[in-house]
């Protein structure tokens, strides 16, 4: 790498921090610049990866600062259940994440084995690194499915508390006690950076740190050693899902603050892109006046409750007890023939039996609802997000389907569920006819706890540009970049066990003295 040419904002041709206040820093080519702020490592995000990566540069003796663009952290961390994975065998793992990424016919979107090795590898200690921390992991899950490396691949969840919240407050507390300062209401809106010539005669853009808006203005934080991405996915930009997703609309589950931030701070700077339509889905039930998704609680316990998920044309489409993510997937369904996609928005359609079990949909944020379903759904029907009638003709007139046709599914459901068999999907669990007199609906839709990919990253988290070349001084981990999956969602937990892994191999590495 060649000598430093001139600086700039990426978002933009203005010189970094004109025009600011702050003390002069000196560059490693000889030229100063005024900056507000200073550190070795900047963190933009504060979720499960940013403090993962905050936690790890500063036990590697760097100086870190986050920032943090709401007024609280936590990101998706928080809102989640609780799930992290940390394998127990890391070729067992990568089997299995292999086979999870597998388009068709042993093909696979953009992975290779040997990475996912080096993942796991740094996977496997994600438990102990929560004990340690304080937190009292204990395994709950594996691979949902059944092939090579499923049972390596080990999901746990904290005690006491086994939600999001408690696993974010392990976090949290950590970053804490460490004295590590986190501003908060700070937006990174453009990441400084300067030309650097290369062996080959081309050129990159070097990151010197970041401009980040605040209440009391604009400051310029320097970033002597790096600045690692971990903003999230883009599960609240409507255009970007728009642009990505197989198909729309399609609601969040998580947090309000992942807008592509990663995906708008490192393009400008030539960074490569990956993964951009891979998720951690979920199927949802979404409400005017309320910004999150709820989880679907209906299709999550299928396996235990009885219900169908029916199309807007009345008819079954789905083993609704596989997988929450499996099942997720197939809303994204596209008819050739009417030119629609007749399962987005779907209908899960079920009985009072199953009414009185328990709740449709789960709290947001799960660990710390800001809304709690009734045990019953009574004030959900109440609110008129479930329908309610006396029969099925009189439940399809209320959905807008053809009654005939949800009859007949019906008919041919219940009589299935009676002999012990479902001869459309091989459904065996929860399988239970929907009987009595009164039939509820609620719509369903594709929902998304994050979305994969972002800034193509490598197995140090270095954002590679488009030649394949590192971004010197940029790293990216989490649902900034989604480094282990792509196709399939292997299992609860994926995307938090790698914004831990990733956030802990960013700062080891943003945090190393003279890294590049």
């Amino acid at each position: 790498m060649n000598r430093r040419r001139f600086l700039t904002v990426t978002a933009g041709g203005a010189t970094a921090a004109t025009g600011l206040s702050g003390a002069a820093a000196a560059q490693s080519d000889g030229s100063s610049r005024a900056w507000d702020r200073e550190a070795d490592v900047v963190v933009i995000g504060y979720g499960g990866a940013g403090a993962a990566a905050a936690i790890m540069a500063h036990d590697a003796g760097a100086r870190v600062l986050v920032i943090e663009k709401t007024e609280s952290g936590g990101g998706s961390t928080r809102y989640s259940g609780g799930f992290f994975a940390s394998p127990r065998s890391a070729e067992g793992a990568a089997d299995y994440l292999m086979y999870c990424g597998r388009a068709a016919d042993g093909h696979h979107f953009d992975m290779d084995r040997a990475s996912l090795v080096t993942w796991a590898e740094e996977a496997r200690h994600n438990a102990e690194w929560i004990g340690a921390l304080g937190g009292d992991p204990f395994v709950t899950l594996r691979g949902w499915y059944d092939v090579p490396g499923a049972e390596d691949f080990q999901i746990w969840q904290p005690r006491p508390d086994a939600t999001g919240v408690g696993l974010w407050r392990v976090l949290d507390e950590a970053v804490s006690s460490r004295g590590i300062e986190v501003i908060y209401n700070a937006p990174g809106s453009e990441l400084v950076t300067r030309e650097v010539s290369n062996a080959d005669g081309t050129t990159s853009a070097e990151v010197l740190g970041v401009v980040a808006e605040t209440g009391a203005g604009r400051i310029a934080i320097r970033a002597a050693r790096g600045v690692i991405l971990t903003t999230g996915g883009f599960d609240f930009d409507e255009t970007m899902k728009q642009s990505y997703m197989r198909s729309y609309p399609i609601y969040s589950t998580g947090h309000t603050g992942n807008t592509g931030d990663a995906i708008k701070l490192a393009s400008r700077t030539g960074a490569a892109l990956w993964r951009l339509t891979g998720t951690s889905a979920n199927v949802c039930h979404k409400f005017d006046g309320v910004a999150v998704a709820y989880p679907s609680s209906l299709q999550l316990s299928a396996a235990a409750r009885s219900v169908i998920m029916v199309d807007r044309n009345g008819r079954r489409f789905i083993n609704e007890a596989l997988p929450y993510d499996a099942v997720a997937k197939s809303l994204d369904h596209f008819d050739a023939a009417s030119q629609s996609y007749p399962r987005n928005p779907c209908w899960l359609v079920f009985d009072e039996t199953t009414r009185l079990a328990g709740p449709a949909g789960l709290p947001i944020p799960i660990g710390a609802p800001e809304y709690t379903w009734s045990a019953n759904n009574s004030e959900e029907i109440a609110k008129g997000w479930i329908l309610e009638a006396g029969s099925v003709t009189d439940l399809a007139a209320a959905m807008e389907v053809d009654a005939q046709t949800l009859d007949a599914t019906v008919v041919r459901y219940n009589d299935g569920a009676r002999e012990g068999r479902d001869p459309d999907f091989g459904r065996t669990m929860g399988l239970r006819p929907l009987e009595g007199t009164k039939f509820y609906a609620l719509k369903g839709y594709p929902g998304l706890w994050a979305t994969g990919g972002g800034p193509r990253n490598d197995t140090s988290a270095r954002v590679l540009d488009t030649s394949g070349r590192p971004v010197p001084r940029l790293y990216a981990a989490g649902s900034a970049s989604s480094f282990c999956f792509s196709f399939l969602y292997p299992s609860s937990g994926t995307a938090i066990g790698d914004c831990l892994a990733m956030g802990r191999i960013a700062g080891r590495h943003a945090g190393a003295i003279n890294p590049w």
